[in-house]
């Protein structure tokens, strides 16, 4: 179901839904029982920036959708997703709509 290599798996704590996450930028949530499988869509650009999308920062030279982790939250009504654009996205698992963007600077703030 991903165009190109996936870089990251996660399972839900209660082991009902599985995702994957992908270098094409794709992130799909399975159903462990059945196998069948749904896409969660990127928000547009400006959707991206009203949920907190910062300028690429760092070694990250544009905004990319190329994903390397991604973990479910105990409750499994979360997901997020980390990459080469240096934020992590937050995800509802139940819509599987992109809620809120985290980058790497609100990290450091918290130290």
């Amino acid at each position: 179901k991903h165009k190109q290599c996936v870089t990251a798996v996660a399972l839900s704590e209660d082991d009902l839904k599985g995702f994957s996450a992908s270098k094409d930028g794709g992130i799909v949530q399975w159903d462990v029982e059945s196998g069948k499988c749904e896409r969660y869509k990127w928000p547009s650009d400006s959707v991206l920036k009203s949920h907190g999308l910062k300028a690429p920062q760092g070694s990250a030279k544009k905004q990319s959708r190329q994903m390397l982790t991604l973990a479910a939250s105990s409750d499994g009504r979360y997901l997020a997703t980390g990459g080469l654009d240096r934020h992590i996205h937050i995800w509802d698992t139940r819509t599987r709509e992109h809620l809120q963007v985290l980058a790497s600077s609100f990290f450091e703030n918290l130290k």
